[in-house]
Order: structure tokens, then sequence, then C-alpha cells
């Protein structure tokens, strides 16, 4: 429920800074804003994930790890700054370069309490890690929406996800204090071997992912590249709130399990359950986007409909996505993930190149595409050989969900075309939402029962009144969520 709860403060605040904060301001932060999980991954993935996926650690792998994040968080925030005049200004323009140094900071800010994190996740310490991304998340949306109040606009968004990444960090120390840094050559060895392959796969598949806003921030209009964050915001980023639960314990839980079939069948239940949960979702947004866009967002920002509705196709492909570089990683296969997110950063990169001459429609589609093929190539090459898990074998897992959703639209799709012109937007809304998930519910109850007791665990596992108070999250259980 605190995920839920924190979540909830991220969508709510998102609404606010749209009322506030015009479609080209959020143009020039997307640029700015990627470098916040840069940070985030590039010092936890690059000095810290060893201490988590090695059975055992020392005081000498913590002590060098600490000095090696702050060094790294350091070199690289001197770096981006003396980088903006030559090419992050003359790229973007003034305004957006003025808003990376103001994100600068964030990767020494963000080396501050990885070896915390890493403390905490190899514990197994869930309730207090999301606790303290509760608390993080709420400093840096009251910061943002305040500063956006005063018409700060643009930077409001950039100072308010700096401010949250440092709150995140010093409670990271306070809940697991960290050693004094020294170095130790052998462990920074063994650190860096598997800590090196880790962080530069996850900087190019963070790249993969957010490549498409620097691309349109530098070919197209700030107002066009701020209405395409809105839709990709919509129909791919919205639904990682909640898979951002599944992703932020699958690394340490499938570390600490005992064969590679475990994890198989882990990770097979987890993208069923994944998908019978986001996949209604994501199908409630195609039938009422046009309607929720304007409502929710104001109408500055409905040229995002149809872009948000193409869109909701890729957020349905990343949902059954999630998880596999954690997978990667547990395995201790770095390297060969660092590849395949080459791989990807590479064919992401050029489809949206060429797409974007053609408009943010054309450059939707081509998102879809380059998902659906990096879903068939990432069980192809990297969980078919590790965990024997084959496109083959997910297919039939994603039937109910699948069969679910093409019900929901088929009822609300001419359910909302009548009831629009006769009723207030939230009526609409509450009526066409009430509806579609409850023809999808209906559907896995009657013809996939198994799907359906999964998502009765899911809920009794997840909201405390029906699971029971001062439960302890165990792993499984987790990894199912």
């Amino acid at each position: 429920m605190k995920s839920i709860l924190g979540e909830g403060i991220a969508l709510t605040t998102a609404v606010v800074l749209a009322r506030l904060v015009s479609p080209a301001q959020f143009g020039h932060a997307a640029v700015a804003l990627l470098f916040i999980p840069l940070a985030v991954i590039m010092t936890f993935e690059g000095f810290a994930s060893a201490l988590v996926q090695r059975e055992s650690i020392t005081d000498d792998h913590r002590q060098v790890a600490v000095l090696m994040s702050l060094a790294a968080g350091a070199a690289v925030s001197v770096a981006l700054l003396a980088s903006v005049p030559v090419l992050w200004r003359p790229v973007f323009g003034r305004e957006t370069g003025s808003l990376v140094v103001l994100a600068s900071p964030v990767f020494l800010i963000a080396g501050v309490g990885t070896v915390s994190r890493a403390a905490l996740w190899r514990r197994l310490d869930f309730r207090l890690m999301t606790m303290i991304d509760l608390a993080s998340n709420f400093v840096g949306s009251v910061v943002a929406v305040t500063l956006a109040a005063t018409g700060l606009g643009a930077k409001a968004i950039v100072i308010g996800a700096v401010a949250g990444t440092a709150v995140g960090s010093l409670l990271m120390i306070w809940a697991a204090p960290e050693p004094f840094p020294r170095w130790h050559r052998r462990e920074a060895r063994e650190i860096g071997s598997f800590g090196l392959p880790a962080s530069l796969s996850g900087l190019v598949g963070t790249l993969s992912d957010n490549v498409d806003y620097w691309i349109l921030a530098a070919r197209l209009s700030a107002f066009q590249t701020g209405i395409y964050y809105r839709a990709f915001n919509l129909g791919v980023v919205y639904q990682s709130k909640i898979s951002n639960v599944m992703m932020q314990i699958a690394f340490p839980v499938y570390s600490r399990l005992s064969s590679r079939e475990e994890m198989r069948v882990l990770h097979e239940r987890a993208a069923r359950v994944h998908a019978a949960v986001i996949f209604p979702l994501l199908a409630s947004l195609v039938v009422l986007a046009p309607v929720v866009v304007p409502f929710v967002f104001g109408p500055a920002w409905k040229p995002a409909v149809l872009p948000a509705q193409v869109l909701s196709g890729a957020g349905m492909v990343a949902a059954v996505l999630t998880g596999y570089p954690q997978v990667m990683l547990a395995v201790g296969r770095p390297r060969t993930l660092l590849k395949f997110n080459l791989a990807v950063l590479a064919t992401y990169a050029t489809a949206v190149w060429i797409a974007v001459g053609h408009g943010l429609i054309a450059v939707s589609i081509a998102v879809v595409v380059v998902y659906m093929l990096v879903l068939l190539a990432a069980y192809r090459f990297l969980l078919g050989p590790q965990l024997g898990i084959t496109v083959r074998r997910l297919i039939p897992g994603l039937g109910p969900a699948v069969t679910g959703c093409a019900a929901l639209l088929a009822v609300c799709m001419p359910l909302r075309v009548l009831l629009e012109p006769l009723l207030p937007r939230i009526l609409t809304i509450g009526i066409v939402g009430s509806v579609g998930l409850l023809v999808y519910a209906m559907v896995l109850r009657t013809a996939f029962r198994s799907t359906w007791n999964d998502l009765l665990t899911l809920v009794v596992k997840v909201v405390p009144q029906l699971g029971g108070r001062g439960r302890n999250l165990r792993p499984a259980s987790a990894t199912v969520s």
C-alpha cells in the first residue's frame, strides 16, 4: 500500500504540474530529466549491485564501493557541467542547457547512499525501502509543485527531481549507515568486474528508453516534444509505476534463489500476473484518452490523445518485458545484457530518427514496433538461453489478459462514443471505466480461473485490510507482485 500511495503522489503531482507548466516547458525539461535515472543507475549498478549479487561480502567490499560510487558520481557531475556550453546549449538551446546545469549535481547526489541501498536490498527489507521511496517522492513533488506555482516552469520540474533524489540518498544512509570510504585493490577489481558492465548495460538501457526525447528535442519544437513526453508517459511510463514494485525487488530476490528453475517459475508467473493487471488499465486508456487527457491535464494537452493511444501498445509490451534485466544480473551475465542493450539502443534511435520527420504519430508507431522486436529478441537471446523461457511458452500466459482486453474494448468503445456527448466528462469516465473493468473481471473469472485466482492472491498481498496488517513480505510473494 505504501508503494501505491507513493505512485499516487507522483501521478497527482504530474497532473498538477501539467496545469501549471506548459507543454513547451515540459519539452525543455524532458532532456534534463533523463539524467535523474541515469545517475541512480550509474552509481548503484556500477558500484553497489555487486554487493547484492555476490554470495558473501566483506567490510573491504563496502568501503571501496563507497569510495568508487562517490568518486564516479563527482566526476560525471563535473563532466556534465563542463559539457553544457559545448554540447547541450548548441544542440538543444539555451533554456534546455540551463536545465542540464541544474540537473548536473544529481550524479554526485545519487552516489551518496548506494552502499546503503545495497545493504537494504541484500536483506530484502522492501518495507523500509518503500518508505524511503515514498518520502523522497513526496518531498520532490512538494518542491516541484511549490516552485511551479511561483512561475519557475521547467526549472521547477528539474529542481524537484534533484531534491527527491537527495532526500532518498540521505534516508538510505540513515537507514543503513555506510562505512568510511577506503581503497582496496582486490575488492575494487571484484566489484568492477561485475559492476562496470552492469552499470553500462543499465545506462544503455535507460538511454534506449529515453533517447526519443533527445531526438525529438533536437529536431522538433519544444511544444511537440512536450506533447510526446505526455503521451509517452501516459502510454508507457505510468504503467511502470506499478512495475516499479516488481523491478525493485526482482534483482535481490532472484539473486537469493537457489536454482534457475525457481527463477523461471517465478518469472513466468510474474509476467502472467503483471500482464493481467496492467493490460486492462492501458486498454481503458485507449478507450478513455479523448475524455481523460483534456479533462485531467487540461485542454492544452489534447494533441497528446492519439499518440498516447498508440503508445499504450508499447506500454503493454513493456509490462511483459519487465524484469528481464534483473534476471540477467542475477545470473551473473551483465556483459551479455550490455551487448543486448547496445543493439536495442541502436535500433530504437535509428527508428525514431527516421520516423520523426513524419510526425508524432509515425514516431509512436515506430516505438511500438521496436518494443515488439525487443520482446522477441529478449526471449530469444536472453531469457531463452538462461531460463528456458521462450515466446511460445509466453503466449499462453498472456492469453487471459489479451482476451479480457478485447472484450473490454468491444464493449467500452461504443459506450464511450454514446455517453460522451450526453454526460459530463467525470460521469463518462466513471461509468465507462467501471464497466470496462467489470467486463474484464467477468471474462477472467469465467474463462481463466487460474489467472483470476492469481489476481485475488495479489489483492490479498497488496491490500493490508484483506491480507492482514503487519505481515512480512516474503520473497516469492514479492516477485509475483
